[in-house]
């Protein structure tokens, strides 16, 4: 499983993750802090996930005297393989942290073989 580039030349902030390969499954963890679920959208396609969301305006009135976190769109794009089982792929978000749970396929999890 890779990362891959957005096909377009929009700019986009890229969450930071973790991504974590263990037996039975891969788990991505994707930093979103004030980001509600509602605004967040995850499709499988063409061998590829892709997170997309936006950040909400701040509801706050007044002028910034100084700004340093700002609404904005992003984009995480990664490339599954056929590694992973599309059509068990689980979503999770909690206090900003979307956790991503991708089954990998039977054909490629360990699997003990018996001596006859």
């Amino acid at each position: 499983m890779t990362a891959c580039a957005p096909e377009v030349a929009t700019r986009y902030l890229v969450p930071r993750v973790n991504v974590f390969d263990e037996t039975e499954r891969v788990v991505i963890e994707a930093e979103l802090p004030g980001v509600a679920k509602t605004d967040v959208s995850i499709e499988v396609k063409d061998g590829e996930l892709t997170m997309v969301g936006k950040q909400s305006k701040d509801p706050r009135e007044g002028h910034y005297i100084r700004r340093e976190r700002a609404a904005a769109d992003f984009r995480r794009v990664f490339a599954l393989g056929n590694a992973i089982d599309p059509a068990r792929i689980e979503a999770e978000m909690k206090d900003g942290l979307l956790t991503l749970t991708l089954q990998k396929a039977d054909h490629v999890k360990p699997r003990t073989v018996n001596i006859n």
